[in-house]
């Protein structure tokens, strides 16, 4: 038996009416999930070794009753390749009061060893991609998944490598020797390093010749190095026969340590230096 055109149109009519009810039903409920929205991203601990990516999020609760955060999975992809890949529980839930917000911090820890591993070779700078869900729980304690999707750059830092230079010795008498301390620093990050302050301790042997603070323009250009110059006078009746004794021979062992103290985007950051090394003298005539 064939349906007129007229009750087919009518049931069309129909269908249509109840997919148009059920699209305003969902609409409507969506409207009260929590909006995941990000609200800025922050680089702490950065150094040599690595550093966190946070992600500060800001959960907005459009409803007249309270949600509870209870759990969230994510994953993160670094230069497009995955990363890390979690579900984190919470061991309390996370209230978001009713027409209200919260703050929160999602850390990325990153370690450049095992960024490399997982990523291969990454210069410069890296992108960070995270995807993934936070599930709250209604009044009713039905569960509401809400979907989220951020991302970030992060730099990959060198620390600064040190090159002691010859020991420039202008005069040498019985009495003491004036000399000039030369240290090289080399920048290998692809950004000019804005240095502050360098703090340093210089020994000769096991004993300490200098100490104090480098004077001047310490910011060395990207992919650049800068040299500096530091004369003293080494007063041999103070220091010792074995100092006198050290400086009557071409070369004897020297060591370089301190705190360079930098100024980034990234905040402030305190990198620890320690060169040893034998000093060769440059004598002049």
């Amino acid at each position: 038996m064939r349906m007129s055109s007229t009750r087919r149109s009518l049931g069309f009519a129909c269908l249509a009416l109840f997919v148009a009810v059920f699209q305003g039903t969902s609409a409507a409920g969506a409207k009260d999930d929590v909006v995941v929205a990000l609200k800025d991203k922050v680089i702490r601990n950065l150094s040599s070794s690595g550093l966190t990516l946070a992600f500060h999020i800001l959960l907005t609760n459009p409803s007249p009753a309270p949600r509870e955060l209870v759990r969230y999975r994510y994953r993160v992809t670094i230069d497009q390749k995955e990363f890390l890949n979690m579900t984190v529980p919470l061991d309390e839930p996370l209230s978001v009061p009713a027409d209200g917000e919260t703050l929160i911090a999602l850390p990325v820890k990153v370690s450049y060893d095992l960024l490399r591993a997982a990523v291969g070779p990454v210069e410069g700078q890296a992108l960070c991609d995270i995807v993934g869900d936070m599930f709250f729980l209604t009044e009713r304690k039905k569960e509401r998944r809400v979907p989220f999707a951020f991302s970030g750059e992060f730099p990959i830092f060198k620390d600064p490598e040190i090159e002691i230079l010859p020991l420039k010795v202008n005069d040498l008498t019985v009495g003491g020797a004036d000399v000039v301390f030369r240290p090289r620093f080399r920048n290998p990050n692809g950004y000019e390093l804005l240095i502050d302050r360098i703090t340093f301790a210089l020994f000769f042997g096991d004993q300490e010749v200098l100490s104090g603070t480098i004077p001047g323009d310490k910011n060395i250009p990207f992919s650049g190095e800068k040299d500096f110059d530091l004369p003293f006078l080494v007063d041999f009746f103070e220091a010792g026969e074995r100092m006198r004794e050290s400086f009557q021979k071409d070369e004897f062992a020297c060591r370089f340590s301190g705190e360079i103290e930098v100024v980034s985007v990234w905040g402030r950051l305190l990198i620890r230096f320690e060169k040893s090394q034998n000093i060769r003298l440059e004598k002049i005539p």
